[in-house]
């Protein structure tokens, strides 16, 4: 059921209308002024034209890309960086790494759940909040995660053309190179390739070199020293992040050594969570998803009874950085290579499955990015793999409550700033485009809405279910999306999961930037490894 809505303000709210007047022309002349003529009509940028010429930029970067995301036009790379773009980028790294040294991790015991997180998104579409800034894939004698192999080795540009199956992006990277050091840079996932690469002041292009380690950690060398703009096309296997895992045999995993003291101290989980290698690589890693997505935050820091790792992994109790530390030595104790991988506001877990590094969420989320965190259209990211407990606090969560009425975060369609994208008018439309190789069974969402009226920054209550084939789909997050009854433009509003038996119930808070009119109430869901995805009619 779609259910109609109608926003009006509340009270005391003022509405502020602009007349907007031509250079010379006051407002209401009717002089000969207004018969001046334009000389020059600005032609619009169309991204499509662009993909159709071939059109390419500095370093042979496309000047615009079709994902599934929608029509983007590429960052431009002779913009000059500013101060603050590099401060902030600058800022976003020291806040990843805290609690790090010598570029080793162990966590903290607040396990209270954050509030308001700041984010740096460079990335169109945009992958917030899984920047993928810091991994690390060995744990020492102390529970300290570090990289295994931190040798630096060339990270090839290959100059070639995206693979079957996989998705591409642009990254727009302000920052200081120089000779004398290796400038940490995000990139979108585990295993992504650099397509086309330019780093440059202006116009004046600068030598670069990307290399990186091997927990896949990426960082840019230059011959000079500079404050410049990388700007990267990227292409990543989409099943990195979700589809069915590989299950191979033990043998085919490999495996980076533990200390004694930490393999003692994991059996007790591993007995806990009924982990262990006489049973598939894939049931082990579906156990422990499972597992540490049950943890709950707590405003009572963590008590000290043993190590910090058994601390957190018996008490389960932690946001998403304690989860994803106490996940990585598990399944690095069972032989399973594991990562943890971090940014300044979120925390997840890469897994090898034997076949390819595939990126986990487990939650533990801030409430929401902050409203200065600006993102691009969101990526259309495959349906999560691994069922959501309820009331979950997913890293997709914070994005989603901290995008405006539009959908397209910043505005301006590519997330660059200059203006020139052409993104699709929503991501949340593009998520629904079929997918032929999906053979799950579509979902078919019930949704009602208690109210008929409401204002900016109250509450409407939703409920519904979500089945396939007449089952009840347990455990996946439903969306639920404003949609303009007069432009069908459409927006995020809030997200809930579904119990056992399929049903969802929640109020959800209506955003302040929300503008007067009728909506429709839409939920949306991209399932789990049975269900498929659906919307209500």
């Amino acid at each position: 059921m779609r259910k109609r809505v109608a926003f009006s303000l509340p009270v005391c709210a003022t509405l502020i209308t602009a007349l907007a007047v031509a250079p010379g022309v006051a407002a209401g002349d009717n002089s000969t002024h207004r018969a001046t003529a334009m000389m020059h009509e600005r032609i619009t940028v169309d991204a499509r034209d662009d993909i159709a010429m071939g059109v390419t930029l500095g370093g042979d970067i496309p000047a615009a890309i079709e994902t599934r995301s929608g029509l983007f036009s590429a960052p431009d790379p002779n913009r000059l960086p500013s101060q603050n773009e590099i401060a902030a980028s600058a800022t976003a790294l020291n806040q990843a790494m805290q609690g790090t040294v010598g570029d080793t991790f162990t966590p903290d015991r607040d396990t209270r759940r954050p509030n308001v997180l700041k984010y740096e998104d460079p990335f169109t579409p945009s992958t917030a909040p899984f920047k993928r800034l810091v991994a690390f894939d060995a744990v020492d004698a102390k529970f300290a995660l570090y990289t295994y192999y931190s040798h630096l080795s060339a990270l090839p540009i290959v100059h070639g053309t995206p693979n079957r199956g996989d998705d591409v992006f642009y990254a727009d990277l302000p920052l200081d190179v120089g000779p004398d050091k290796h400038t940490r840079i995000p990139s979108v996932g585990p295993g992504s390739r650099v397509l086309h690469a330019r780093l440059g002041v202006g116009s004046r292009e600068l030598p670069v070199q990307l290399v990186h380690d091997g927990a896949d950690n990426w960082f840019v060398d230059s011959s000079e020293r500079a404050s410049a703009r990388l700007v990267l096309e990227l292409a990543i296997q989409r099943s990195t992040f979700g589809g069915e895992l590989a299950d191979p045999e033990w043998s085919a995993l490999g495996s980076t050594p533990v200390p004694e003291v930490v393999s003692g101290a994991a059996k007790e989980v591993l007995t806990r969570i009924g982990l262990s290698r006489a049973i598939r690589p894939a049931e082990n890693i579906r156990k422990m998803v499972a597992y540490f997505r049950a943890f709950v935050d707590s405003d009572r820091p963590l008590e000290a009874s043993k190590d910090v790792y058994t601390d957190l992994a018996l008490s389960q109790k932690g946001v998403c950085r304690h989860r994803a530390y106490a996940f990585t030595i598990t399944a690095l104790a069972l032989g399973i290579p594991s990562r943890m991988v971090m940014n300044e506001a979120h925390a997840w877990v890469e897994v090898f499955d034997g076949t390819m590094w595939r990126r986990i969420d487990l939650g533990g989320a801030g409430t929401m990015l902050s409203e200065e965190s600006k993102t691009a259209e969101p990526y259309a990211a495959p349906a999560d793999n691994f069922p959501w407990p309820p009331n979950a606090s997913r890293g997709a969560d914070m994005t989603e409550k901290a995008n405006d009425i539009n959908g397209n975060g910043n505005g301006n369609g590519n997330g660059n700033g200059n203006g020139s994208g052409n993104a699709a008018p929503s991501a949340t439309a593009a998520t629904n485009t079929p997918d032929p190789q999906d053979k799950r069974a579509a979902s078919r969402i019930a949704i009602t809405v208690s109210e008929t009226d409401a204002t900016r920054g109250s509450a409407v209550h939703v409920k519904g279910s979500v089945t396939a084939d007449g089952d009840a789909c347990g455990g996946v997050s439903v969306t639920v999306v404003l949609r303009d009854s007069k432009t069908a433009r459409e927006a995020r509003i809030g997200s809930v999961p579904t119990d056992d038996k399929g049903a969802f119930s929640a109020p959800i808070v209506l955003p302040s930037a929300v503008p007067l009119g009728d909506y429709d109430v839409i939920a949306r869901t991209d399932g789990d490894a049975r269900c498929g995805r659906g919307i209500s009619q």
